[in-house]
This record gives structure tokens, C-alpha cells and sequence, in this order.
């Protein structure tokens, strides 16, 4: 026999089965999607009205506690300079002035992280230990509001982003605004049953509190009991933590499985506690990469901003385009221009609201396939456009994919009475 020479076409190498956590670079695809930005856009909005209202109610103290002041909305106000003109805003320095920068590569504070803040910083501001009861109650309204508009708009654009993901299909705004709507009592109570644990173990701590009211022995009983405290806050801390961590993925786990808040609680806890190795691996790539999309994303806004500026300047002269800016001339013009800008800044938040929405969705694939290995393009997909009727099916009709047997029709007998039947017998016998 003649030995057979080897091929040298040889197959290609899975890279995306052998690292799952390749697929993570899809998701800049997934966020460049207008209708993902336009909704994160309409709950940015969303926020910022509330907020607002929010200061104007009889408990929003002057100055909140931390960082959290009352809503600054400088994205309808763009720098007056014309080099500053149109620069883009992250969605939390819209509420506060010094804004946090974590991982990000930008001055202004533009991150990946920064839409966590309408949800962290309340939270942060509830366990303040010299918060006052107008703070808390600021506190609370600003969460409550925050976990409502992005149950639906973070709810809507993960539910899209998921179809794309597992399916590479697309659905629409308005189908995806309907699935969220109509599990809006999972996606809120997802993140709120654990502040039901946090509270209980709070009752604990307050109860071992009342003890140093005693006179003269209070002071004893309460050091004893302290090691309890550091038990019940231990447990508080990893609850805490988690909620912290995972409530965005408890909003994806729903618009994946369409399964209720507890189980979407369920899952995120056991995923972080069972895999928060990989956890923490995809969270660091995630971040990794999304500051250089965004850092692309926001040179091409300055780039664009700033040739918008240069070429009318030509024309128009560079001191009366400046004037166009400037907040201190009450003219439509400058309202209309500053409009402009206004916009600008919107596409470029919501689009870094998308990609957070985006990358959530695509780690709780990889975490649920790492933990329980359900494959990647598993995703419920009813069909949410059919109704429900009430009509019965057609008798007769046959299953689909089943022949149909036509028999030949045979007339029946008519039966012999029973007087006649019993009269036969008789003669018979």
C-alpha cells in the first residue's frame, strides 16, 4: 500500500469555543444599534425629569448627602467656548459635579460604570450614618425611580440585545418596550428583594442598639452583643455586594429566560458566588475594551463638533459663530444651537448606556454556559405579536405534517325495531 500523504488543509481552530469569552468583542455590534439608543436616550431623559421634580418636593434637602446634589442638567447648557462646544457628558456628572472616572480613560469621567451611579449612589446615600430622614427619603425616591425607568428602557434594550446575541435576529423598539412592559413586576422586584434581607438584618442591628438605652448597663450589653453585629453585618456586606454587582444582570436574566424576580435573584447569586473568578475576568475584559470604543466613539463626537464649528466659522466668522454659545445671549438662536449640542450629548450617553445594557447581556450568556452549560443561542422567544383567541379549532382538521384519510362513505342500516327483533326470536325458536 502507498502511504497516504498527509492533508495540509487543516480545519480552523474554534477560538470562540475554546475561550467563550471571546465573545465579548461583539458587543460594540450590538451597541451601535439606533433603536438600543434611542431607547437608553428616552430613559436618560426620563431620569433627568424625575430628578428634577424630584428637587422640588417638601423633603429634598439643599445639599445631599455625598455626592448626590440635586439635578444640575448641564447637557441642555454645553460649554460656552467653542473648543468646549458639544463635548460629550456621562449620564451621572448630569447629577453631580465631580464625577467618578472608574476604569475609564477620559477626564470627564466617562465610563462604562457610570450608568451604575443612578442606582449606586442612592444606595450608597441610604447607609450614611448621619443621613437625615429627608435624605433618605430623597434617597429612596431617586432608587425607586431609577430600578422603574430602567426596568423598562434597560429591560427593552437587553431584550433586543439578546435576541441579536443568541439568535442574530432582530425585534423592534415597540415589541421589545411591550415584553418589558408586561414583566415590569419581575424586573422591579428583582432588585428590591434584597433590600427586604438588608432590612431584616438592619432590625437586628437596631434591636441590639436599643440595648445601650439601659441606664448604667447598656453600655456593657451592647459591647457583648457587638461580635452579633459584625455577624449580621457581615451578611449584609455580601448582600450588599452582590445586588450591587448583579443587579444589572438580574434585569438581563429576565429578558433571557422570562422567568419571574426571585429566580432572576436566584441566578445572579448563585452565578457570582459559584463563578465570580470568571466573573471578575469578563467584567475586566469588558471594561478594557470598552474604553477604547468609547474613547474612538467620543474622538469622532469632538471631531465632529469641532469640523461643525471650523466650517461654519468660514463663512459666518469665528466670533459670531462663538456667540452662538454663549448662555448669557437670550436669542433663539443660541437656544436652537445650544439644542444642537444638547443632542449631540444625548446620542453619545445613550450609545455608552447601550454598550453597558449590551456587555451585561452578553456576560450573563457566558456566566449561565460556564455554570450550567446551556448553549449560547438559547433564549426565550415566544411569539409576543400573536394574540390569544378564544376561538376553537376547526373539527376535522388534521395535525400539521399528517397525511389526511379520506374513507368512502357508507350509508348506515336503518335498525329494526324491537317489537320486530323479538318477534324473529319467537319464530326462530
Amino acid at each position: 500500500m502507498m502511504n497516504q500523504k498527509p492533508s495540509l488543509i487543516s480545519e480552523p481552530i474554534p477560538y470562540k469555543t475554546l475561550f467563550p469569552w471571546l465573545h465579548l468583542f461583539r458587543v460594540f455590534r450590538l451597541a451601535v444599534d439606533f433603536q438600543k439608543i434611542l431607547l437608553a436616550s428616552a430613559g436618560l431623559l426620563l431620569l433627568l425629569l424625575g430628578n428634577h421634580l424630584f428637587n422640588k418636593l417638601p423633603f429634598a434637602p439643599l445639599q445631599q448627602p455625598g455626592n448626590i446634589q440635586q439635578v444640575q442638567p448641564n447637557i441642555l447648557f454645553p460649554p460656552q467656548t467653542p473648543q468646549q462646544m458639544l463635548q460629550p457628558l456621562s449620564g451621572s456628572s448630569l447629577l453631580r459635579e465631580n464625577s467618578f472616572s472608574a476604569f475609564g480613560l477620559f477626564s470627564d469621567g466617562t465610563s462604562l460604570l457610570e450608568p451604575m451611579s443612578f442606582f449606586t449612589e442612592p444606595v450608597a446615600a441610604l447607609f450614611r450614618i448621619d443621613a437625615s430622614w429627608s435624605s433618605l427619603a430623597y434617597a429612596t425616591t431617586q432608587l425607586l425611580w431609577a430600578i422603574i425607568v430602567w426596568a423598562v428602557f434597560g429591560g427593552a434594550i437587553t431584550r433586543i440585545a439578546a435576541i441579536q446575541f443568541a439568535q442574530d435576529e432582530h425585534i423592534g423598539s415597540r415589541s421589545a418596550l411591550r415584553f418589558s412592559l408586561k414583566r415590569i413586576l419581575s424586573l422591579v422586584s428583582a432588585p428590591l428583594l434584597p433590600f427586604a434581607g438588608l432590612g431584616f438584618f438592619w432590625i437586628l442591628c437596631l434591636l441590639i442598639g436599643l440595648f445601650g438605652n439601659i441606664p448604667d448597663a447598656g453600655g456593657i450589653i451592647v459591647s457583648l452583643l457587638w461580635g452579633l453585629a459584625f455577624l449580621f453585618a457581615f451578611v449584609m456586606s455580601l448582600i450588599l455586594l452582590v445586588t450591587l454587582a448583579g443587579w444589572p444582570l438580574m434585569m438581563t436574566t429576565i429578558s433571557v429566560e422570562d422567568s419571574d424576580g426571585f429566580d432572576g435573584l436566584s441566578r445572579i447569586f448563585s452565578y457570582l458566588f459559584g463563578r465570580i473568578w470568571y466573573f471578575l475576568w469578563l467584567v475586566i475584559v469588558t471594561l478594557c475594551y470598552a474604553s477604547i470604543c468609547l474613547f474612538f466613539v467620543q474622538l469622532l463626537i469632538q471631531l465632529v463638533s469641532h469640523l461643525s464649528f471650523w466650517g461654519v466659522s468660514w463663512g459666518m466668522g469665528s466670533k459670531q459663530a462663538s456667540e452662538l454659545f454663549h448662555q448669557n445671549q437670550n436669542t433663539l438662536a443660541t437656544t436652537i444651537s445650544m439644542g444642537w449640542g444638547s443632542i449631540l450629548n444625548i446620542l453619545f450617553t445613550g450609545f455608552v448606556i447601550s454598550f453597558f445594557w449590551s456587555a451585561n447581556t452578553v456576560i450573563y450568556f457566558l456566566l449561565r454556559k460556564c455554570d450550567d452549560g446551556t448553549p449560547l443561542d438559547h433564549v426565550y422567544n415566544a411569539d409576543e405579536d400573536q394574540e390569544p383567541t378564544d376561538e376553537l379549532p376547526l373539527a376535522g382538521v388534521a395535525k400539521a405534517g399528517e397525511p389526511v384519510i379520506e374513507r368512502p362513505f357508507t350509508p348506515e342500516e336503518p335498525a329494526e325495531p324491537e317489537n320486530q327483533s323479538e318477534q324473529d326470536t319467537e319464530e326462530t325458536s
